[in-house]
Parts: structure tokens; sequence; C-alpha cells
């Protein structure tokens, strides 16, 4: 049966947002934006009000001396916000919220006449687009140099339309342009335009994109608004297909917003039910300024008065509402598509839309049965029938003891057809034990001890005995139960089946509860390969030993490794605590032979070369105690060494033209201290060449070698790599033996470094490089503040005067320069 759905989840963030305007009767909010972290609201007084989204609390003001903001929007990735005012200007403001760093915004100038109508930033946030009134389509593009904490707008037009441009829309190549008279599809790559359809309008019509994640089933499409209630489905080569008509099917009742804030009574949904019965509904006309897709089968609208959701899939209306006053902006956001609407009067509001049957399923869950009970009465044709289909609604018989409980009896005989509808599925259900079906009916909580956590829709099993305090075993005992911790896909317990008969007495009294003793030697080859379509992932498993042959104590420790890696790599927590015993009873020699049949088991197992490797050192090394590299033997000291070449090996770093050795890298770096250690002990021996050819390969540890330098009072060889590395403390540590002279010298490099000039750290040839933004530490402000820590201020002036040709207009703050006049 059809799906009936309606908007719940009311949010009303109204009093939050006003806080920080309280004081002010003048300034109020004109256009906001919503994304993952932030909400962002433009005012009359020209500033942008930004507020952290999860909890709605106010975090910074960003002034603005252009005029009122008129449009705003967010880049995909936060760092920035384009936004524009009624004094023709367009503006960005660079997301900062650092509290020593003074807001920046960049703007163009477009002149008084100018004003843009909407903005569109692209996925890789270096350039947006925008429209304006005269019918003009720009792209600005964002040119940024030292490090990002400059940046420049570079305004180019690409389209001229006669009517003002209403929304804009892209993906990849395409951009679509929709104007009061027409829509265009671009093709940016190629520069070909081409009009969607003959016929002209005249109005605010909005179009966008409708992606899909499968196109066999449900192709992508565009969607243009028509005159009428109507809209226009066009395919990607902007031939219309079809035209979807909502006039008629408007013609319904609005849909309430399901608030469970409030105890609903039965009187209340009495006198809805009855006033929708005396209304009579008319066909709506109505010009839909901006469409948005909510999730990927729905299309959502709005108007002044109202919101709209399509299902263009069947040309039906999915629900309108008008329960919102004035609406001046729509956005829908996030996976789970929320709904956030901002007035005309400055408030902002939110809802979901969800089915009735995940509603009331929700109700039921937050015990607002007397609630759900209504919405049942109200629905009763819908839970019927769903209770019918849907085995999930066994829930619903909650409210049936909740109602005798609270002597309901006339509500419980209005709800009867749906608790026998209930009571129907139940009995037909042939899935599921009986045991199963009484676990369901208590509210879908196992009380077997060691039943699986809800992590089914992924495929993924977990004992929930390894976490679970209240059952976990003995300190002694934990590592063998444990062991068993993840089974991926369908075969959560033939695993452990198959595994039994490798485990010595001790252990199988551990696990003895989890297998039936009929099924405790059922052979692997025998277990029945599920391959229900809910399996999400399933990795290989170990294969079967020969029938018969005796398990080495040394295998079933390679097995219990292998299954605690695989719970790591889900859980992403190493569970070192769990095989520490094991690794503490060998050497260090003899753990290196455990590791290399664990690699070849993970082989076996599916895993690449390369995982496998990562695997185990990753094992061995949350093991490992990095002081004992001074007295382990030279093999297993040339293991570890490799070890972490593998794990750290950075082949993405920028090479010296002349020695290929890095030059600019990322200096993250897994088991750091361990590589320190490592360098050390190498360091200490004279063997500065090995030392090199490690850090060829691993470059983050460029740190450890200038602590080496430091120590030495070889400044002229710590330059090159304080600036190499990017890392302000370490520059701050280096900073502390340098005189005069050394300053000088850094600040010579690093001028260099800002024109791309980099100094190899092996053979001290230069090698130019494009682009040198990577750090934040690359800002004259964070150089100049570290160096004023151990300059007077006559010395760190005079440094700034000498190489002031080389320093951009604007690149230092003010309060650098009030900092020296006060010191």
């Amino acid at each position: 049966m059809n799906d009936i759905h309606c908007l719940s989840n009311f949010i009303d963030y109204s009093p939050s947002i006003h806080e920080p305007l309280k004081h002010s009767n003048r300034i109020k909010y004109t256009c906001f934006d919503i994304s993952e972290n932030y909400i962002i609201f433009g005012a009359t007084s020209g500033s942008l009000y930004l507020f952290n989204r999860r909890v709605c609390k106010f975090l910074h003001l960003i002034p603005n001396k252009h005029g009122s903001v008129t449009h705003l929007e967010i880049s995909s990735g936060e760092k920035y916000v384009a936004f524009s005012t009624k004094k023709g200007t367009i503006c960005v403001y660079v997301i900062n919220l650092s509290a020593n760093s003074a807001p920046q915004v960049i703007y163009a100038a477009l002149g008084p006449e100018v004003q843009v109508t909407c903005i569109h930033w692209t996925l890789d946030e270096k350039q947006f687009y925008y429209g304006d009134n005269r019918g003009q389509v720009n792209l600005v593009v964002l040119n940024s140099f030292i490090g990002r904490s400059l940046l420049s707008l570079s305004v180019h037009p690409i389209l001229f339309l006669e009517q003002p441009v209403v929304q804009i829309d892209d993906f990849e190549s395409l951009l679509l342009v929709s104007n009061w008279s027409k829509c265009i599809l671009c093709n940016t790559e190629f520069e070909e335009y081409k009009q969607i359809g003959n016929r002209l309008r005249d109005g605010p019509f909005g179009a966008c994109f409708a992606m899909s994640t499968n196109e066999s089933l449900t192709p992508s499409r565009i969607y243009c608004a028509r005159p009428g209630s109507r809209l226009w489905e066009v395919d990607f080569e902007g031939e219309v297909l079809q035209t979807h008509q909502f006039k008629a099917a408007l013609a319904c009742p609005p849909s309430k917003i399901q608030k469970t804030t409030e105890c609903e009574t039965e009187a209340m949904f009495k006198y809805s039910d009855e006033n929708s019965e005396l209304l009579d509904f008319q066909p709506q006309t109505l010009t839909f300024t901006k469409l948005q897709m909510l999730s990927q089968d729905f299309l959502l609208t709005y108007t002044e008065l109202g919101l709209y959701i399509f299902d263009v899939r069947t040309s039906t209306v999915v629900l309108w509402c008008n329960q919102f006053e004035r609406i001046a902006d729509c956005r829908v956001f996030g996976p789970d598509g929320e709904i956030v609407i901002f007035t005309q009067t400055g408030s902002m509001y939110s809802v979901s839309l969800l089915t009735l049957q995940s509603h009331a399923m929700s109700l039921v869950r937050s015990e607002k049965l007397l609630e759900c009970s209504f919405l049942l009465k109200k629905n009763l044709k819908y839970f019927a029938d769903k209770a019918r289909e849907d085995y999930d609604l066994i829930i619903l018989n909650h409210i049936k003891n909740f109602l005798i409980d609270q002597q309901q009896y006339e509500l419980l005989n209005d709800l009867s057809v749906i608790f026998d509808s209930i009571a129907q599925n139940e009995g037909d259900t042939s899935s599921g034990s009986s045991a199963e079906r009484k676990s369901a009916n208590s509210g879908g909580v196992s009380q077997r001890p060691f039943e699986a956590v809800d992590q089914r829709a992924q495929g993924v099993y977990v004992l929930e005995n390894s976490f679970c305090d209240n059952l976990r075993v003995k300190e002694k005992d934990r590592h063998f139960k444990d062991a068993l911790l993840t089974v991926t896909g369908k075969f959560g317990k033939n695993i452990i089946k198959y595994k039994f008969n490798i485990f010595n007495d001790e252990q199988k009294s551990l696990v003895s509860d989890l297998i039936p003793r009929n099924e405790r030697t059922l052979p692997f080859q025998h277990v029945k390969d599920n391959t229900d379509d809910d399996v999400v992932c399933r990795r290989k498993l170990p294969p079967s030993p020969p029938k018969g042959r005796h398990i080495t104590d040394e295998e079933k420790i390679v097995y219990n490794l292998l299954l605690i890696s695989r719970s790591s790599q889900i859980s992403n927590t190493n569970f070192l605590e769990r095989y520490r015993h094991l690794f503490d009873e060998y050497t260090s020699r003899e753990i290196i032979g455990i590791l290399a049949k664990l690699e070849a088991v993970m082989l076996e197992h599916g895993d690449t070369e390369l995982q496998a490797k990562q695997n185990c050192y990753e094992m061995y090394f949350n093991y490992l105690n990095p002081e004992l590299i001074w007295e382990v033997d030279d093999i297993s000291k040339e293991f570890i060494i490799q070890g972490f070449i593998v794990l750290n090996a950075n082949q993405d770093a920028v090479r010296c033209d002349n020695c290929g050795f890095p030059i600019r890298f990322d200096n993250s770096c897994l088991f750091h201290e361990l590589g320190a250690v490592l360098m050390r002990y190498l360091w200490s021996r004279n063997e500065h060449g090995r030392c090199f050819e490690i850090l060829k390969d691993v470059p983050a540890l460029f740190d450890v070698l200038a602590k080496f330098y430091m120590a030495e009072g070889q400044v002229e060889k710590i330059i090159p790599i304080v600036m190499n590395y990017g890392q302000p403390d370490l520059l701050e540590e280096a900073g502390r033996g340098f005189n005069l002279h050394a300053w000088d010298r850094c600040f010579d490099k690093f001028v260099a470094l800002q024109q791309g000039r980099l100094s190899c750290i092996n053979c001290e040839r230069i090698t130019l490089v494009e682009n040198v933004n990577r750090h934040f530490f690359y800002t004259w402000n964070c150089f100049l503040n570290i160096s004023s820590e151990f300059l007077e201020a006559k010395e760190i002036l005079a440094l700034v005067y000498k190489y002031s040709n080389n320093i951009p207009n604007d690149a230092i703050d003010r309060e650098f320069f009030t900092k020296c006049m006060l010191k």
C-alpha cells in the first residue's frame, strides 16, 4: 500500500537565534543558511550572526559595512560564506572562529543598481555562481595566496539573460539557470547553452537537478517549475520528457505538524476531523520559486503561505502544510532530510518528513502512548493494513497494555481492528522462533546473554559480551571469549561452531553456552552459506584445516589474532589488552614469526599484501614499548624499521629536483614516538646515512632531526628543516637558540618560501614549488608573532623593514605593530 507521510520532530529555533538581538529592536534578520556545524544569518545591519547548529548557540558576529545582507550561502566544506548586500556588493567571509584573528571579509563592488538574486557554491569551494536582477550570471573565483591567509575575488560574466535570475544549480560540468522567463542548461566544459522547452513564462520560477543513486530504477532528471502548479521533467540533454500537473491534486486538506511536546487529547483530534470534513478544498494555482530535492524520491518547494512536497515519480502530492506564516526561505539539510523554514518575521523552525508508521513507532519508543493512540484512531485503516504487512508494528502492543492499565476501554475498542491485524500477522509469521517473537513483544530487547547488538543492517555481528560490563567474564579468562568478538555477514555462530574443536578444554568451557552440544563438531564445509540480500559485507573466512590434523597452539594464536584484528578494523579500537598476554609469552623473534603466519592467513582471507603487512605491523607496534629498541637484536630492529616505513611512507611528497629528498610533505605520522627512538638509536651509533634513508621515506621525522642539530648547535641546518616542516611549535622550540643573524636567515628563507623556493635539507639545492599553502604556519602574522618572542622590538622591526618589498599589503595585522610599540 502507499505510505502516508507527516511532518514531525518540530523544533522552534526562534528564542535561541533572537538572543543576540534582544537589546536592539532596529536590527532584523534578512536571510539565512545552514550547514553541518553552523547556522548563519544575515541582518539589516550588514553583519552576519554565526551560530552552532547542534546546540543553536551564538558563536560569532562578523561585522560588515557594505549594507544590509540580502542573500547568503555557506560553501560545502564550511570554509567560506558568500553573501550579497543592498549596496550592490558580493562578499566572502572566511570562517575562522579564532579569537586571535580579526574576521576577514573580501568583497567586489557590483554597483548600487545591481542586486544579487541568488548564490550557488560549487563542491570544490574554489568558486561560486551568482545571478542578479539584470539577468546576468557570473562566476566568482577565489584566488588565494600566502597559505590562504589572503584572498581576492575575480568576477567573470558567463551568461546574459533578459530577466532576473531566480535559481542556479549545478552538477559536474552542467549548470542550470532559471530566470523569470526560461531555463537554460549550460555545459561549461564545452561552453554550450540550450534553452529548456520553447514556451516562455513570466514569474519567479525555480529549477533543480534531481540526482539518483539507482539510474536503472529512477534515472537522474532536471525539474523546472511552470505556471499553474506544474513541473517539467527534463533529461540531461535538455529535452522535456513530461509535465507533472499538481493543481487538482492540491485540492486536499493541509497536513498538521505532529507536535509531541504536549499531550494531544481525543477532543482535539475529533475537532480536527470534523473541520476537515466541513471544508471544501479548491485546486491551487501556485508559483514555485525554489525547487529542492527531499531525499531522492520527493521534491520540496514553498510559497509564502505553505510548504509543498511532491512525489514526482507518481505525480502525486505527498503533503502540503500551511502552519508557517509568511515563509521567506526554506532549506533541506542533512541525510535525514531535515526541513528548515525561515519566515519574514525572522523566526526559524525545523521539521522532518516521516511516514505515519515511523512517527507512531517513535511515539511508542518515547513513551508518548496516549498521543500515539489518537494518531492510530485517526488513521485506523492505514495502521490496520500496515500491521498485516509489517512485523515491526508489533511494538504497538505496548499501547494495548497501556490502555488496559488506564481503563481506556472505549479507545481500546476503537483500536481493536489494529490489534487484531497485529495478532494475525504475528500468528502468520513463520520466520523466527517463538522465543524471538516473545522478545519482540517485550520491546525488541533480547533476554539472551549473548544476543548480537543491533548492527545487522550492516551485516556485522558483535557479541554483546565484549562490551557489556555486567556480562563480562573474569579477567584471566577474558581473552579467549573475546577472541570471538566479531563475525561478519550471516556466519555469526557458524564460524564459532567450526572453531570449537580447536580450543582446549578450558577455552571450550568459555564458549560452550554459545553452541549446542550436537553442533560443536560441525565441519565448516557443511555450514550453509546464507546469501540474503541484507548481508552488506562478507570476508573470506579462514580455510578449514585437513580433517583429523592436530591444531598447534601457535595456529590457535594466529586464528585468535586474526579475529582480534578484524574486530579492531570494525570498531576502530586496537584491543591491545586482548592480545598483550599472548605476545608476552614470546621473544621478539618468535613474535615476528607469528606475525608472518598471520600475514599469510590475512592474504588468504582477502586482504591485499599491503593491507596484511600494515595490519600486522600496527598490532605489533601497539604492543611494543619503543624503549626496547635499545635491547632487541638486529633482525628484530630491521623488522621494526621496515614496518615503520610501510606504515608511514609518504608517496605524495614534493621532492627535490636534484636528489629526490622530500621538501614539501604531510607531517602526520603513526607511532611517531617509536620513530623518534629509532632515529635516536641510529644517530647515537653514527649511522647518519641510515637515518637519512628513513627520512627520505618518512619526512614526518624531520622534527627529530632538527632536535639533533639543536643539540649540536648546527643552526644553519635547522632553519630549512623548520621552514619545510611547517609546524609552529618546532620554530618556537628552535627559536630559543637563534641569535639575530639566525633570525635574519629565517626571514630570508621565509621570503623564499612565500615565493615557492624551497631548500632541500639533504643537498641544499633550491626547488621551485607551486601553491605552498598547506599549513596555517605559512602566514606572516604567525611567523612574526613567534619571532617577536625572541627578538627586541627594534630588531624585528628592522627585519620587517629590510624585507618589506617582499611582504604583501595587509599581510601583517596592526596588532603586531601595537605589540612592538608596547614592547
